[in-house]
């Protein structure tokens, strides 16, 4: 009898712990369910935000900050950014999670030891509350700020000193670099910019997408008390699908772009500490092609921005045919205007302006260091550029540019 009591015992414990697994598993299965239902009612899908006006904005301020460089933040629910008001994107819904890949074969070098910018927001304020982006404030009066030309490297009055690769029917799939932020002088700083920046490019109708450091050239789009704001760095986005025609903007003020982050303010001030000294400030710049939303993301110094949706493209829909790197300015008075940090690329490092580890990604998936050949120059005497390759271990490709510029006679 106690044999049978103890067989009979043993039993039911091996019952008992296979009831316990099993509702173990029921549990968790209904809590992986809960959370799949969770997280789909928590999917932010583009609002729009309309007032009696019906003009296309941004929704109000959850809350706002001044900044020291003198403008205004303002935190916006990301469902009210005014990428809502786009047709395209009605109904939208937000890809809150970057694709992985964004950090495709990242190379920690490219961010070691390189003091990457801090923006200005973000350093001060730490940033939005979550499920709000930072929008700079706009004066509603002033127009648009719009690139009024074509990217025609010929072209006069903007001025160029670029590098790049060759157009390729294979499609490029991303670009990155690493680029040295200056404040470079303008000749006249109302109507003068300067530009550092990266453009991805394909079609006709040309598209683009570009993004870098602008001083100068804010006076059609935003106010400020301040001059000095004005010559200080500023993080800029641009893409148009029209050859600068219609579509597209700067930054946030039309809708297109979707931005996640919460920290980093499109247009917003660069950190100016140390800039022009031999301790060097920089921002890494990844743009990458993302086929399962589809579109295009951002990633400024390891921080992810958001995306550029393929729908807003004609050609520049899920590839770039064009890749192009360096300097860009609209000199409008007789005074010369400064590209880079003013200096011309054979004073080399830390005084000439530069871009390193520049790369481009194919459709594998992978960034590869780019062969730079295609380079323009538009003036030699007011602007140049310099390929270098192998210079520095961790430099990869990369190349000076810039110049002082050259007075214009009337």
């Amino acid at each position: 009898m106690e044999s049978r009591r103890g067989v009979s015992s043993s039993q039911a414990r091996s019952l008992y712990w296979l009831v316990a697994i099993y509702i173990q598993l029921l549990l968790l299965v209904e809590s992986s369910q809960n959370r799949n239902l969770q997280q789909a009612s928590r999917k932010r899908r583009l609002q729009p935000y309309t007032d009696n006006t019906n003009t296309i904005r941004h929704g109000p301020a959850m809350k706002s900050f001044q900044v020291s460089d003198g403008s205004w933040v303002d935190c916006v629910r990301i469902e009210q950014q005014i990428a809502s008001h786009h047709p395209i994107l009605k109904g939208h819904i937000i890809q809150i999670s970057p694709p992985s890949y964004m950090n495709w074969q990242q190379n920690h070098i490219e961010s070691q030891s390189r003091g990457l910018h801090p923006q200005l927001f973000a350093r001060e304020h730490g940033g939005c509350p979550e499920g709000c982006i930072p929008v700079e404030r706009r004066d509603p009066k002033q127009p648009l700020l719009r690139k009024f030309h074509t990217l025609q490297l010929h072209e006069t009055p903007h001025e160029y000193a670029t590098t790049g690769l060759q157009s390729s029917k294979a499609p490029y799939k991303g670009s990155r670099a690493v680029l040295s932020v200056n404040k470079p002088k303008l000749g006249k700083p109302k109507l003068d910019y300067s530009i550092s920046q990266l453009w991805l490019v394909a079609g006709q109708p040309l598209n683009t997408i570009e993004v870098g450091w602008q001083v100068g050239g804010w006076q059609g789009s935003h106010s400020y008390p301040q001059l000095k704001t004005l010559l200080s760095p500023r993080l800029f986005i641009y893409w148009t699908a029209d050859n600068y025609n219609i579509t597209g903007c700067y930054d946030l003020t039309c809708s297109g772009f979707v931005q996640i982050n919460n920290k980093w303010v499109l247009g917003g001030t660069l950190s100016t500490l140390n800039i022009n000294t031999k301790k060097e400030q920089e921002i890494s710049v990844v743009v990458a092609y993302d086929s399962m939303i589809p579109g295009w993301w951002l990633s400024i110094s390891d921080t992810t921005i958001g995306y550029w949706p393929s729908s807003l493209y004609t050609a520049l829909n899920s590839s770039a045919t064009n890749l192009l790197w360096g300097g860009e300015v609209y000199p409008a008075g007789q005074k010369a205007t400064a590209m880079g940090s003013g200096a011309f690329p054979d004073k080399g490092y830390p005084l000439a302006a530069y871009q390193r580890c520049v790369k481009y990604a194919d459709s594998s998936k992978t960034f590869f260091n780019a062969t730079l050949q295609n380079k323009f120059v538009s003036h030699a005497n007011c602007y140049n550029s310099s390929v270098q390759q192998g210079g520095f271990t961790d430099w990869g490709s990369y190349f000076f540019f810039g110049g002082p510029g050259c007075i214009k006679h009337p």
